[in-house]
């Protein structure tokens, strides 16, 4: 006689008849599966809330996946820099063949828009073409990038024009450029030589191992990534819950037909789990869009070729399994506030106050992580002590990596403050009928409203942070505007390569240029002997007398004369030192910072050559000749800023002419009053008269390029950031209205005016906002002085930066509230009473 037991409700044990199949299957996976089945087959209103979960959930995925593309996107732009890595010198120089090319720079900028320049001359029928160039340009041809031919074409840049004005016989392709964005052009030329500044090379490509980033970088990198990524993961964790107590009142029906308490809570896994299998093809479907549109896009400053994003397949997969188990677990964890009976539903409130004490754990983790990179044992600090110990060459990405988790658990921990705060400030209740609404429901459920702007405190609290230490930083790399000491009559320098010979010639040029006001050249270059290197024997700057006077306070001057410089060293902006050398020198190393007299130093007869030669061949030797006076610099002659102690000014007698083959001709300019696009205008008088003259003015700012791109990239990630912030909250704030048009449509059919229910959903979003600013505010200045204190640096608050942001980010709440509002007018109906 055989038995049975059972289980549960409606739950049988398998007996001997039953299939090996169906005894070997999972309950977990059959009522996994039921979860998936019911949110598919929900009707119109199931597959609704699931399209707004696929859009929440598609939106963080597909700012993952281009953050996972990043790694990808570093690698290919390395590759193309080493293709352009061209005019290079090896020790061994290549003798002209039929597979040698003649190469040299001749970039230029308009307005703001880098233009990377070549020119170049094949020495050979053999030689290597130039990448994404089907061949060779004729001479005083030239082929260009798609991006330089359409600002060609632009009739505002008629400058350019006259600056390139050479035939444009061909295209660069994707090959030979770093991005869709790259203005480049390739010119051709039959005038070239080594003695010209030319290179021979004989192929494209040459590694350069990359400068070390400056650690503060590095942390600023880091910091700048969690601060970005943060909001997804609270968007996401929002997401998933979209639609939660429709699902709870299902739930509870399942109840009446014997499903227990487990079981019910696996169904819930099983709904949340196709949501966010649907986002992920809606985020990949969002990435695949967004790679296209890349090509179209400037970013920053930074142009991308569509198929150079792509995601590291690791990164790709982890997105793909971490993804579905937040959104699972973000279901199961709300589930535990919820009892589902067969009766209802009943949420834990009242009693069941939101604890603090695991809050205020996050926070304090992240301040024991940070206090532990600084402690960690340096290179230079074995013991740990300092709080520069984060930045060395040693463990600086590590201590970074340190502080950015610690961060990440800072901002987590404002996240979850945030609900314990809006439930700590509505326990109390009075005003108006729509705030009693607004604060009645915020009492019942302050859940999904903290959720709608969680993502938003989260990001105006890193961002503030964030700024706090861009602020600290950027002092390091942005010069401050102050007074400057007197300034000559020169502000601009023009360089021409291998002009040293004809440098009077080319300042005549210059000076019967358009604009142009007066001009003074001269041929500057370090020396070195046999047994000396450049740093251990003087520069020399070779002009006429009546050049030399403009630097110097010479007695007299003839032909063949030669003057030491003695006293302080002018930089640019008319700033001294004492000639002492601070490694603060700017150029060439022509030993005008030694702080020693070159005339002590040097004996007249001392047979020398030029350090750094560029030229054909080895550089021709000669003696120096005896110094005529020690003379004094004349401060702000020079804006160049390499007028100082330990340089030998030489009059072209006082040195052969061989001494200034292939050296470059330094031209200094004064610009006339009132002449619009001053350097615009002189950059295009230098390439008129040869392409590669490049203009330059040493007394602007200039600033890192590392760090310039590193601001640009944290700049546009924070814009993309807030899009993604006021797109997932329209999405939270349609499916927020769907679960409420019930209560709605109650309150409407019994005569509540629609302006009062208005007002009454506005205040749900604006108490939790605000209280939201106010956390994000606090703890981002906090984040930020922890910020700055970890990097050594001073503190300091930008406040217009800080209001700027929360503003912006309180008018992202108020528009998508605003952009929702059709929807709630249609939802107060009568109508919406129904329910199936």
């Amino acid at each position: 006689m055989s038995s049975s037991t059972t289980s549960g409700p409606g739950v049988s044990s398998p007996d001997a008849n039953t299939p090996a199949a169906d005894r070997v299957r999972s309950p977990f996976l059959d009522q996994l599966g039921l979860g998936v089945r019911l949110a598919l087959t929900n009707g119109r209103d199931g597959w609704g809330r699931l399209l707004l979960t696929a859009c929440g959930v598609g939106l963080g995925v597909a700012l993952l996946l281009f953050t996972a593309s990043f790694p990808g996107i570093v690698q290919h732009r390395n590759e193309r820099l080493y293709v352009q890595n061209d005019t290079f010198r090896d020790e061994d120089l290549p003798t002209p063949g039929d597979r040698t090319v003649l190469i040299a720079t001749a970039d230029t900028a308009f307005r703001g828009t880098p233009i990377r320049g070549r020119v170049v001359q094949p020495e050979g029928p053999d030689a290597a073409l130039p990448p994404g160039v089907a061949a060779y340009p004729p001479p005083g041809r030239m082929v260009v990038s798609p991006a330089l031919a359409e600002l060609l074409k632009d009739p505002a840049n008629q400058l350019l024009r006259d600056r390139l004005p050479y035939p444009v016989v061909g295209g660069i392709g994707p090959a030979g450029l770093l991005g869709p964005g790259q203005a480049g052009y390739l010119l051709g030329s039959d005038r070239l030589s080594l003695d010209a500044g030319a290179d021979r090379i004989t192929s494209y490509g040459h590694f350069s191992p990359p400068k070390p980033m400056d650690p503060r970088l590095i942390l600023l990198n880091a910091v700048g990534l969690t601060v970005m990524l943060a909001p997804v993961g609270v968007f996401l964790a929002a997401a998933a819950r979209f639609g939660g107590e429709r699902r709870d009142r299902r739930l509870a029906a399942l109840r009446l037909v014997g499903a227990d308490r487990r079981m019910t809570a696996r169904l819930a896994a099983g709904e949340s789990l196709v949501g966010a299998l649907l986002g992920l093809v809606a985020g990949a479907a969002l990435f695949l869009l967004g790679r296209r549109l890349t090509g179209h896009l400037r970013l920053a400053g930074f142009s991308f070729y569509p198929e150079d994003i792509a995601p590291h397949p690791a990164i790709a997969a982890a997105i793909a399994v971490v993804v579905p188990l937040l959104g699972v677990g973000v279901t199961l964890l709300a589930m535990r506030r919820v009892t589902v009976d067969p009766l209802g539903v009943v949420r834990r409130s009242g009693a069941g106050r939101r604890r603090i004490g695991w809050r205020l754990a996050l926070p304090l983790a992240g301040l024991a992580l940070t206090a532990l990179a600084l402690a960690l044992p340096t290179q230079y600090n074995p013991s740990g002590m300092g709080r520069t110990a984060v930045f060395n060459s040693v463990q600086d990405t590590r201590g970074s990596l340190l502080v950015a988790v610690g961060v990440l658990l800072m901002l987590v921990g404002v996240c979850t403050l945030l609900p314990w705060l809006v439930e700590a400030a509505t326990r109390r209740s009075g005003g108006g009928v729509s705030w009693q609404l607004a604060i009645r429901r915020l009492q019942l459920s302050s859940g999904p409203a903290s959720a709608a702007v969680s993502g938003v405190v989260v990001a105006v609290a890193g961002a503030i942070a964030l700024q706090t230490l861009f602020l600290g930083v950027s002092a390091s790399y942005e010069d401050r505007p102050g007074p400057r000491a007197a300034v000559g009559p020169y502000q601009q320098s023009v360089s021409f390569p291998g002009g040293g010979p004809q440098a009077d010639l080319l300042a005549e040029r210059l000076a019967h240029s358009p604009g142009v006001q007066a001009t003074a050249a001269y041929t500057e270059f370090a020396l070195e002997t046999p047994t000396a290197k450049s740093w251990e024997l003087p520069g020399v700057r070779i002009a006429g007398c009546a050049v030399l006077r403009g630097f110097a306070t010479l007695p007299d001057c003839k032909d063949g004369d030669a003057f030491a410089v003695q006293g302080r060293t002018i930089r640019p902006g008319g700033g001294t030192s004492t000639g002492a050398n601070d490694g603060t020198s700017t150029g060439t190393n022509t030993g005008t910072n030694r702080g020693t007299d070159a005339a002590a130093e040097t004996r007249p007869g001392t047979t020398v050559h030029a350090a750094y030669f560029r030229g054909d061949g080895e550089p021709p030797s000669w003696p120096l000749p005896a110094v005529t006076a020690t003379v004094e610099p004349v401060e702000g002659a020079d804006p160049n800023g390499r007028l100082g102690s330990g340089l030998l000014l030489l009059t072209p007698a006082a040195a052969p002419a061989a001494a200034l083959r292939g050296q470059p001709a330094t031209v200094l300019v004064a610009m006339a009053p009132g002449v619009p696009d001053p350097k615009e205008q002189l950059a295009t008088a230098v390439m008129a008269i040869d392409p590669q003259g490049f203009a330059g003015s040493p007394l602007d700012r200039v600033v890192d390029p590392t760090y310039l791109a590193v601001k640009r990239l944290l700049t546009a990630g924070s814009a993309v950031t807030l899009l993604l912030v006021a797109l997932s909250l329209l999405v939270g704030q349609l499916e927020r209205f769907r679960e409420q048009r019930r209560i709605l449509g109650v309150l409407n059919a019994v005569g509540t005016r629609r302006r009062i229910l208005g007002l009454s959903v506005l205040w749900q979003t604006l108490v939790p906002m605000a209280l939201g600013m106010l956390l994000a505010t606090v703890g981002g200045l906090l984040m930020g002085a922890v910020l700055q204190y970890t990097a050594g640096l001073p503190f300091a608050l930008d406040w217009g930066s800080m209001l700027a942001m929360s503003a912006i980010a309180a008018g992202a709440v108020l528009l998508t509230t605003a952009l929702g509002l059709p929807q709630l007018l249609r939802l107060m109906r009568p109508g919406e009473l129904r329910y199936e």
